[in-house]
């Protein structure tokens, strides 16, 4: 009897049988497909096309090499990833034509007090707010204001590809206790809202356009001092390629 029970017990601690982890095949499959597109994402993020293309090139071979291990269900298909990268290099190509046309642009009008910053796909227009709104009422725009933003304006016209979302910034004084904005969110959302509704008054389409008010969460400079504070109020123009479909 004990001999039987010590058998049973065998049977019972013995791992059971199974087919064998063919699945291992399949995850090193995608890892590596992981692998190949984290490093193109990664060399997107340099202004050298020579070693974007070389690094197209190179993944494109190495998924036509992985194009015949079986894949896992659920897991996107080789052509998916690569028409997605190749989305992506075409829309990083066209901002870098469009920020060469801003430059230029800015340059013919004399705006040097506006900044710009290419970020793979993303094409940003910084411009300071100091002279733009009204001191008695800090969302009302003065003539100042105005002109820089039709030249905002002026330049989507000729780049009606592009969606812009507005985001307002102001530094970390909050506004004074006669104020009637309880705080810098309102601020800097008015403001936002009012960039906006000046672009439409010049005929960039409504669903071209959003905004957003961010307050002082992402300051440029430490908000240390009077001349850091004035860099830190602006508004920022994110221009992204409008795909189609």
């Amino acid at each position: 009897m004990d001999a039987s029970q010590d058998a049973v017990g065998e049977e019972l601690d013995a791992p059971p049988a199974g087919p064998p982890m063919v699945w291992l095949i399949s995850l090193a499959d995608l890892s590596m497909l992981m692998m190949s597109f984290f490093i193109f994402l990664f060399s997107l993020s340099t202004n050298n096309p020579d070693g974007v293309t070389e690094t197209l090139e190179s993944v494109r071979d190495r998924l036509r090499t992985e194009s015949a291990v079986p894949k896992t269900p659920g897991a996107p298909s080789n052509k998916k990833i690569m028409e997605q990268v190749s989305m992506r290099e075409q829309l990083i190509l066209r901002q870098r034509q469009t920020h060469e046309d801003l430059t230029a642009y800015f340059l013919g009008r004399g705006e040097s007090i506006m900044r710009t910053k290419l970020d793979g796909p993303r094409l940003t227009i910084s411009m300071p707010t100091e002279g733009m709104f009204s001191k008695t009422d800090v969302t009302q725009l003065t003539d100042a204001g105005k002109a820089r933003l039709k030249t905002v304006a002026d330049f989507l016209a000729k780049h009606p590809d592009q969606r812009v979302h507005i985001k307002g910034f102001t530094d970390d004084t909050p506004p004074p206790p006669d104020s009637r904005f309880k705080n810098n969110w309102e601020v800097s959302s008015l403001q936002a809202v009012s960039a906006l509704r000046f672009l439409m008054s010049q005929g960039v389409p409504a669903n071209r356009l959003t905004s957003t008010g961010l307050a002082d969460l992402e300051p440029l400079f430490p908000n240390t001092s009077d001349e850091n504070r004035a860099r830190n109020r602006r508004l920022d123009f994110v221009l992204e390629v409008q795909v189609e479909g």
